[in-house]
């Protein structure tokens, strides 16, 4: 069985807001290429794609629970695709499947009410950010009431610690995984998931988990850099328990990251810890 910590229910269900043509322009500029090729993508999603489909490629592909997250560059970019509501709704309908991690817009002046209503009214269970989309520094103490909350409801943090080529003028700096070892030292009762193994930044990731009990890391969306990840660093200083498992799905697909990831020249004992164990614990199932 496998526990994918993050995914994007991007379906007919979910709340696109403007159309999908105001979404790719507004993410993708005068990208007139990528543009189009992101607007036939969630056009399709949009319209073709139900989160019925969701739960019946992850029964294919053994999947017994995801985390699903929502995407909310509303201060930045103007776009929100997936409302914290919209995942309260699908945890509502399959809720033996589904784990729900609000998307905060953190640099909006209501962050904080953000915060409070998607976990004290729609029962979400975490919080995603994305510095380089978002366009805030994860490590300036000026949003240290958000993290402070975060800790008083016991929650953990989720948060993209790569490059971002999925949208135009990202501020890139902002993924770098040492901005997160500043949050993890101020708060060490804060659980940090570093997304997206830390590319190209995998070494600083590393040394930030190795120095931080509190922060995990997951391996998604780059399978094709698999051999470049230091798998054996994190086995030989013993932190194969803060390895996550997850897909970014759709935007990569299980049947290209789930067989890659069983391909590894690890451990069977280490694969399972990524696929359920690790997750199984941190979301305390």
């Amino acid at each position: 069985m496998i526990i994918d910590i993050h995914i994007h229910p991007f379906c007919k269900e979910a709340n696109w807001g403007e159309d999908v043509e105001f979404v790719a322009r507004s993410l993708l500029g005068e990208n007139k290429r990528g543009r189009r090729a992101m607007e036939k993508f969630f056009d399709v999603l949009r319209t073709k794609v139900s989160i019925k489909d969701y739960i019946e490629q992850m029964d294919k592909w053994d999947i017994e629970k995801a985390v699903i997250v929502s995407y909310n560059l509303t201060t930045a970019y103007g776009v929100c695709v997936v409302t914290n509501d919209d995942l309260a709704d699908f945890v509502a309908q399959y809720p033996n499947r589904f784990i729900g991690y609000a998307c905060i817009d953190i640099p909006a002046p209501d962050a904080l009410n953000q915060l409070e209503y998607a976990i004290e009214s729609l029962d979400l269970k975490g919080v995603k950010v994305l510095p380089p989309g978002q366009k805030f520094d994860i490590s300036d103490t000026k949003y240290n009431p958000i993290w402070e909350k975060m800790i008083d409801l016991n929650i953990p943090l989720w948060t993209h610690t790569s490059q971002l080529k999925s949208i135009i003028n990202p501020i890139t700096k902002y993924g770098h995984p040492l901005l997160v070892d500043e949050l993890a030292i101020r708060f060490p009762e804060l659980i940090i998931i570093m997304g997206h193994m830390g590319v190209p930044w995998m070494w600083d990731a590393w040394s930030v988990v190795e120095r931080n009990a509190n922060v995990y890391i997951d391996i998604s969306a780059y399978a094709k850099l698999y051999p470049w990840f230091p798998f054996d660093a994190y086995s030989n200083y013993t932190l194969e328990d803060r390895v996550l498992f997850a897909s970014d799905h759709p935007l990569i697909h299980w049947n290209e990251i789930i067989p890659a990831v069983r391909e590894l020249p690890i451990s069977d004992g280490f694969k399972q810890k990524i696929l359920y164990d690790n997750a199984k614990k941190l979301l305390k199932l």
